[in-house]
C-alpha cells in the first residue's frame, strides 16, 4: 500500500500538470508535534508565488475530498 505522500501525488499528478508545471516531489512530514503535507513544484523559468497560488488552488479541493491521509 502506498504512502500517504505516494497516495497524493498520484491523485494530483495531473492537475498540476494542467497548471504548467512541473510536480517535483510530495512530503508528509512530522516536524515537532504538527504534521506537514508538502507539494514541490518546479518549471523550467521557475516558480513564482503566483504558481504556487494557482497550485495550490487547484489541488485543495482534490485532497480535500479524497482525504488520502491516514494520521499516524
Amino acid at each position: 500500500m502506498a504512502n500517504a505522500a505516494e497516495r497524493v501525488a498520484a491523485l494530483i499528478e495531473e492537475t498540476v500538470k494542467s497548471q504548467g508545471v512541473e510536480l517535483w516531489d510530495v512530503k508528509f512530514l512530522k516536524e515537532g508535534a504538527n504534521w506537514y503535507l508538502r507539494v514541490f513544484i518546479d518549471k523550467t523559468e521557475g516558480i513564482n508565488i503566483d504558481d504556487c497560488t494557482n497550485v495550490s488552488h487547484a489541488i485543495d479541493p482534490i485532497i480535500d475530498e479524497a482525504d488520502p491521509i491516514d494520521m499516524p
